[in-house]
């Protein structure tokens, strides 16, 4: 696998992590002064997060896998 491939795979691991513990976050903070529909934003964020995560997994299992297996190259 190429040094560029595994880095996007990191970074889309720490998006994925960081929606998703903003999301928990603002889904726990109950401070109020906030209009009525920001019910979404937590819902949005944690969304963003698993999808990343889901993007990295589906990228591996379809792609990187064929990479790691395949012949080496020169």
């Amino acid at each position: 696998m190429r040094s560029s491939t595994i880095s996007m795979l990191i970074a889309g691991v720490l998006v994925g992590l960081g929606g998703i513990a903003i999301g928990i976050y603002v889904l726990l903070n109950h401070t109020g002064g906030k209009f009525w529909f920001y019910w979404i934003a937590p819902l949005l964020a944690l969304g963003v997060g698993f999808v990343m995560l889901n993007l990295v997994v589906q990228y591996f299992v379809k792609v990187g896998r064929l990479e790691l297996k395949g012949r080496p190259r020169k």
